[in-house]
């Protein structure tokens, strides 16, 4: 299978499980808008394999907290800002969807450590 293939079958995979485990939100999230963002943060974030782990977490994490699509569009959104300016904390205080502390929190939190950046700190 090749590149292209097995990242549309991820992609599709992934959204099968947003269906099974994610309450429906207050805007449709289809499986183009999904496909979208995750492009997106794979665009930003420039790492496939990191792409892959952060999308897994965060559609588990809106499962386990009971969230809907809503929250998923809106974190897979966050965290392409995190990778496109390069620094959580300041992605986290830009943006405006910050109402609460606690999902604040659960963004500074969020371990989402890139190969690399493990790499780098182990040397």
């Amino acid at each position: 299978m090749s590149n292209s293939n097995q990242l549309q079958y991820f992609v599709s995979q992934s959204y099968r499980q947003v269906q099974l485990s994610v309450d429906k939100g207050t805007v449709t999230y289809s499986h183009g808008d999904f496909s979208k963002q995750f492009g997106q943060l794979l665009e930003a974030s420039g790492n496939e394999a990191y792409t892959r782990h952060l999308t897994i977490q965060l559609v588990e994490e809106a499962a386990q907290l009971k969230q809907t699509t809503d929250y998923l569009r809106q974190e897979m959104a966050f965290e392409t800002k995190v990778s496109t300016i390069g620094d959580r904390a300041t992605a986290a205080a830009l943006d405006n969807s910050n109402q609460s502390t606690d999902l604040y929190n659960r963004r500074l939190n969020r371990q989402t450590i890139q190969k690399e950046q493990l790499v780098g700190e182990l040397v």
